[in-house]
C-alpha cells in the first residue's frame, strides 16, 4: 500500500448540490487509484476525518493492514490538513497538488502587466 494519500473535494461530481470527496493514490506510472469517495454537505475537517477513518474500519473489515500514510498531497486545504492530522498523524509531508499549484500560480501571473514576463515564469514553472 502506498504511503502518501491525495485527498480533495470536487464539484465535478456534484449530487443533490453537495461535492464529492474523494481519496486515493497514484502509482509511479503517475495513474491515480481512488479508494474513498464520500458525498459531504460542506467540506469541514469533520467530512475528512469521516472518509478518512471509514478507510482505516475497512481496511480492519477486510483483515489489510491500517494506512499509515507519511505524506498528503492537497491543494493545502486545512479542513483536509486537520482531518488527515487527526486520523492519521501530525507527523507527515505536504505536498502541494500540480494542478492547483499551478492553477494558483497562473491566477497571479495574469496580474502582471509584462507579459513578456509572465510568459517567461509560466514556461519556468512548466519546465519543472
Amino acid at each position: 500500500m502506498s504511503l502518501h494519500l491525495h485527498a480533495d473535494a470536487t464539484y465535478k461530481l456534484i449530487w443533490q448540490g453537495f461535492p464529492v470527496l474523494i481519496v486515493g493514490t497514484t502509482d509511479f506510472n503517475k495513474a491515480f487509484h481512488p479508494f474513498g469517495l464520500a458525498v459531504c454537505s460542506n467540506e469541514k475537517t469533520k467530512d475528512f476525518e469521516f472518509i478518512f477513518n471509514s478507510i482505516q474500519v475497512g481496511m480492519e473489515k477486510i483483515n489489510k493492514d491500517l494506512l499509515y500514510p507519511t505524506a498528503l498531497i492537497s491543494d493545502a486545504a486545512d479542513a483536509i490538513k486537520n482531518g488527515f492530522t487527526n486520523i492519521f498523524s501530525s507527523s507527515y509531508n505536504q505536498i502541494m497538488c500540480w494542478a492547483h499549484m499551478k492553477r494558483k500560480i497562473n491566477n497571479r501571473v495574469c496580474q502582471i502587466d509584462d507579459k513578456h514576463i509572465a510568459k517567461e515564469i509560466i514556461e519556468d514553472v512548466e519546465m519543472l
